[in-house]
């Protein structure tokens, strides 16, 4: 066995059948057989092969731990073995310090996660917890009948006695109250979820904005007012969407500060935007390609008779109706339209040089004319006349 003077080696492990173990002196594995006993001369060895491992002067550490081995009659077939017991034992070792490792980083972020203070849930959240946890009860007692009347059927067959009619209905009925409640657990569980997720959603667009704004005005930024068109076409079911207009950063309100927008042309590109963005939200609308109108959705149109879908055909159908008299202009006037009046984005931001940035502009001038022509007519003109092209 290993002296008591020597246990400041590492034991990297014991062979399956005991006949030897595996050390560690100096991130060198050294073999000793169960039924040796070191000398003095040989721990010392193997201490001075520990420090010249430790400085880097590996060759002469694995030269004198052989050394040893050879004295304590350890085999070629031993030494392989060992030294693959040792590859194991290390490769074991750095798999469970990158599993703390990665628990640590865990931890952590969930430590991150509640400094940042998430709100309490809400009420209607509470209650869907607590009816997910009524579900779970039910399901827990649904399943611990189910195994009891399958444990009763199975000792009836294993004693090969006939079992009765009303068991085996009992435990068909039983398993349906089980999968009953599991889907209602499941239903409870997405409730839950989503009622959380918006919550969550809403607090952090609240507290977003709020950063926003701060860090805008700290780099001297401009915010523009928040108007009544802004808010007009963001109201959702979850509330109303108060955005905040970084006027240094969006092209259409720096063009109009600028004097290189009128207010008309303004206010029709604002009624642009707010139409670009209806149908940017996830509205699945097949008449946005100026190409040409698709029959395909005209029966699926006429379903939707409340209110609010009126109001969202009728924004989508001014969103078309601007989209082709725009490209009839060109199609940088289209381009320029979709980048600058839709998404939000600068004239800079389309990159080139100054002339091709004083010509987007022109093009954005013309396109914000034409759509002014276009919201100055009836919607069942401009209806009308795209159908016949």
């Amino acid at each position: 066995m290993i002296n008591q003077n020597k246990n400041c080696f590492q034991s990297l492990g014991t062979s399956a059948k005991g006949a030897f173990q595996v050390l560690s002196v100096g991130g060198v594995a050294f073999v000793q057989p169960t039924s040796s006993v070191l000398s003095g001369a040989q721990v010392s060895a193997l201490n001075g092969a520990a420090r010249l491992a430790g400085i880097g002067r590996r060759a002469v550490a694995e030269a004198i731990v052989a050394h040893v081995q050879r004295e304590l009659g350890v085999s070629g077939e031993m030494h392989v073995a060992g030294v693959e017991l040792a590859a194991a034992a290390v490769a074991r070792a750095q798999r469970e310090a990158r599993r703390r490792q990665v628990g640590q980083v865990r931890r952590r972020v969930v430590q991150a996660n509640r400094d940042v203070a998430a709100p309490e849930p809400s009420k209607e959240v509470r209650r869907a917890v607590a009816a997910v946890e009524e579900a779970a009860v039910s399901l827990r007692v649904a399943r611990a009948h189910v195994q009891k009347l399958n444990a009763g059927i199975a000792q009836l067959r294993k004693q090969e006695e006939e079992i009765p009619a009303v068991m085996l209905a009992d435990a068909n009925r039983a398993r349906t109250a089980s999968w009953e409640a599991l889907g209602l657990v499941r239903e409870t569980s997405a409730v839950a979820a989503r009622l959380r997720h918006e919550q969550l959603e809403a607090t952090w667009s609240e507290r977003a904005t709020v950063e926003t704004s701060a860090r805008a005005e700290q780099r001297g930024e401009q915010l523009g007012k928040v108007s009544a068109a802004d808010l007009e076409g963001r109201v959702s079911e979850e509330g109303v969407h108060k955005p905040v207009r970084i006027s240094s950063r969006d092209g259409l309100a720096t063009l109009f500060e600028t004097g290189k927008l009128s207010n008309g042309q303004y206010g029709a590109l604002r009624t642009y935007r707010i139409a670009f963005e209806l149908a940017s939200a996830g509205l699945r609308v097949a008449n946005l390609n100026p190409s040409g109108v698709s029959a395909s959705r005209q029966t699926a149109g006429l379903v939707a008779r409340s209110a609010s879908e009126l109001q969202r055909a009728y924004v989508l159908a001014r969103l078309r109706q601007i989209e082709l008299a725009v490209a009839g202009k060109g199609e940088r006037e289209l381009r320029v339209l979709r980048a600058i009046a839709g998404e939000g984005r600068t004239i800079r931001s389309l990159g080139g040089s100054g002339n091709a940035r004083e010509a987007d502009t022109k093009a954005l001038v013309r396109a914000a004319e034409a759509a002014l022509d276009v919201l100055t007519k009836p919607v069942h003109a401009g209806l009308k006349k795209s159908a016949t092209t």
